[in-house]
Parts: C-alpha cells; structure tokens; sequence
C-alpha cells in the first residue's frame, strides 16, 4: 500500500488527508458535481458500452462523501455513498482498477450494489484526470456477468476514452472561463461609458447652473436634477449648489433646498 493513503474508512479506500484536500479543490474548480446530462459525455458513455460490450457505462465523479455520476448509459446514474463506490477505488489507486466478478472480491461481496440492482459483478474503470493530474473520477464499464479477463487493450482502450473525457471537462472549463471573463469585461466597459456620459451630463449642467446666460427661472429646475442624479459628486454639486444663493432671492433658494433632503447649506 502506498505511504500516503493513511486515514482508512470501513468501505472505502484510505486517503491522506491533505493530499484528498488538494484533490477535492481540483474537482470543485470544474464545476461538474450535480450538473445536468450533456451531449459530449453522453456520446463517449455510449461508446464505452459499444466498445467493451457491455449493458453498463458511466462517467463518474467522486466528491469527499458520494460518487455523482455526470453520464450513464444503461443504468438510472443516482449518487451513491462513497463507501460504496466501485470507482472510489480507482481514484485512490489512479491506475486502471478491475473486479473481474464482485461476488467473490472481499471488498464488494456485500456491497448493496453486488447484492441489488445493478448486480455488479465485472467492474473496470479508468481514472478521470484533471489537468493538474488529481484523479477526479472514473470512467467504467460494468456488467451483470462476470469476466475472467480484461485485457491490456482493453485497459489501454478505457484509459483513452477517460483521457478523452478529462480533455473535455478542461475544455468546458477554459470556455466557461472565457465566457465569464467577457462578462466581466463588458460590464467594465458599460460602467466606464456610463461614468463618461455621467461625467459629461454633469460637467454640462454645472456649466448651466453656473453661467450668468442661464435664465433665473431655470435654475432651481437645474439644479435640481444635478441633485437628484448626481448627489454621489458631493463636495463639487455642494458648491455649485451654494454658488446660486448669490443670483437667487432667499425665498427661491430656500424653496429649491428644500426639495433637496439632506442637501448640506
């Protein structure tokens, strides 16, 4: 057994608990657990079962306490304790993991998966790699039979196919990357060109409020609006504001400071 696994669970595998920490980030950054059904992991478990002729495929992702399965083919795909996945045991081992017949492995004769529905008995899985190589889950194939045999080939075959489905998470994620970054981007430049306009609406209005063309009567409605839209300039509107006091009598300043809760006079 390898020095590192060495926290053990009746069940499952052993870990170590820093490295699984490590491992579960590595799987929390591809945003896959509890995600619906999509075509390009639904294609490749069609063509596991296809290849290795058998009724059951999947692609699974082992979080810290249960097995989410993101594609299945010949099978309902539930989430089922940790304790009780096959594929638990290809992520600790990282290598491909086969159970040529369940019912006589000591490890799975009692599993409720052996002894009900699927009634596992021939399980091989080949770990699902992330790009900084943690093993995130597995891609299986699984039969109601048992299996005297699962060949080099074959093995190499379902390594391929979960390197395949490891390339295609990474690329979903880079995509979802790229999308949110644009996002981002163009939020960035609407709030920019909104500062610009409010900028240059201000600037105009102050010019307004302030020059000795502006009509008397006009400058209440004015100012008014700077405040209402532009109250955030604070210290610049306060005294553009004041500024009125001296080409307006007591009674239309008052008036106008009065429509402006907590104007500071």
């Amino acid at each position: 057994m390898n020095d590192a696994f060495v926290k053990t669970t009746p069940g499952k595998p052993s870990t170590n608990d820093a490295a699984e920490a490590e491992r579960l980030e590595a799987l929390a950054s591809y945003a896959l657990m509890d995600t619906k059904r999509e075509r390009q992991f639904d294609s490749i478990v069609e063509l596991a079962r296809v290849l290795f002729d058998t009724p059951i495929s999947a692609i699974t992702l082992v979080d810290a306490n249960r097995q989410f399965t993101k594609a299945a083919s010949g099978m309902a795909g539930d989430d089922i304790p940790r304790e009780h996945s096959f594929c638990s045991h290809v992520v600790a081992q990282g290598e491909v993991f086969v159970v040529p017949d369940a019912t006589l492995d000591a490890r799975f004769a009692d599993n409720p998966l052996v002894l009900g529905a699927p009634h596992i008995r021939f399980y091989a899985g080949a770990p699902l790699r992330g790009a900084s190589g943690h093993n995130l889950g597995a891609v299986c194939v699984i039969s109601d039979q048992a299996r005297a045999d699962f060949s080099v080939t074959e093995r190499k075959k379902l390594s391929i196919l979960a390197s395949i489905v490891g390339s295609e998470m990474e690329l979903k994620k880079r995509a979802e990357q790229a999308d949110q970054l644009l996002v981002e981007k163009n939020f960035e430049l609407r709030e920019a060109s909104f500062r610009i306009k409010t900028s240059m609406e201000y600037a105009t209005l102050l010019t307004e409020v302030q020059s000795s063309d502006t009509p008397t009567e006009k400058l209440s409605a004015l100012a008014l609006v700077a405040w209402k839209q532009y109250s955030e300039a604070g210290g610049i509107l306060n005294a553009s504001v004041k500024s009125l006091r001296k080409r307006m009598t007591a009674a239309e300043y008052n008036s106008l400071i009065a429509m402006m809760p907590g104007f500071a006079i």
